[in-house]
């Protein structure tokens, strides 16, 4: 097992100046090797991430900064799918990266263009105070426990290398389900998903096969009854098993003085903070 504290979403290898070409005229982007949570262990075969430990970015450039900037795309929800289509080396449609793979190179490429500085102003949880507060981007961790093969013991979990899933038998109704990794397609899909079922969405979303079957109508019938204890249980151990790089930090409130553990949202407004 490796070292959790160790790794973080930083490149590999410090990257080469910008080479230029063409008397001047025109220069290559430069490009950095980005770690991925997931070790590219969670993708099919036929994904060109399968097996792959790190993935090749450019630098973010002007032209990416249209893209985040246009009121159309922002709209549609699409600014950060076309970003992640512009800077990936490699040809692979951005929704089919899986949602902590995504997050990695959208921290990369946040730092590749402003630096390791993150500064906002947002209001304090408990007095509502607006606050100005920055976040060390080079602080972001990895959750490896998927790989931790105590804590998948401990918890009872076992890995279906050919599904790509992890399996559990549900504490409650004794029931086996498999749970995959989410995409950013699904996620997305969770985000637009009927307020009124967001428990259910999610859990639609995260079982991949009950005792066995992997037919979308099984999934459906059994999370409309799952015991509420079993629902909890799995969301929790998604939440801890699932690759993911965090970039929760320590926040004081300078006003209340209150404290607490804050998680920076990787949306647009990432790229543009106040």
């Amino acid at each position: 097992m490796r070292d959790n504290q160790s790794r973080t979403g930083r490149p590999k290898t410090v990257p080469p100046s910008p080479a230029p070409l063409q008397n001047n005229l025109a220069y290559v982007v430069p490009t950095e090797f980005v770690e991925l949570p997931s070790r590219g262990r969670f993708y099919p075969e036929d994904h060109a991430l399968h097996g792959q430990e790190t993935v090749e970015i450019k630098y973010m450039t002007a032209k990416d900064e249209d893209i985040l900037s246009s009121t159309a795309l922002l709209k549609k929800g699409l600014a950060l799918d076309r970003l992640l289509e512009n800077i990936l080396v490699i040809d692979v449609d951005p929704a089919d990266l899986l949602v902590a793979d995504r997050n990695a190179i959208m921290i990369a490429a946040r730092i590749s263009g402003y630096g390791w500085d993150y500064n906002v102003s947002a209001p304090c949880p408990n007095c509502e105070t607006k606050v100005d507060h920055t976040f060390d981007l080079k602080e972001s961790k990895m959750n490896e426990k998927c790989f931790d093969h105590m804590f998948l013991e401990n918890k009872n979990v076992c890995y279906d290398e050919d599904q790509k899933v992890f399996s559990v038998v549900l504490p409650v109704s004794g029931i086996e389900v498999c749970v995959g990794i989410l995409t950013g397609k699904e996620e997305k899909e969770l985000m637009n998903a009927d307020e009124e079922r967001n428990v259910t969405s999610l859990l639609a979303a995260l079982i991949a096969s009950v005792s066995g079957d992997y037919s979308h109508q099984a999934v459906e019938a059994f999370v409309d009854n799952m015991p509420a204890a079993d629902s909890k249980f799995l969301r929790d151990l998604y939440s801890s098993l699932s690759p993911n790089i965090s970039l929760r930090q320590s926040f004081i409130c300078p006003a209340c003085f209150h404290e607490q553990e804050m998680e920076v949202p990787l949306t647009a407004e990432f790229f543009w903070p106040e």
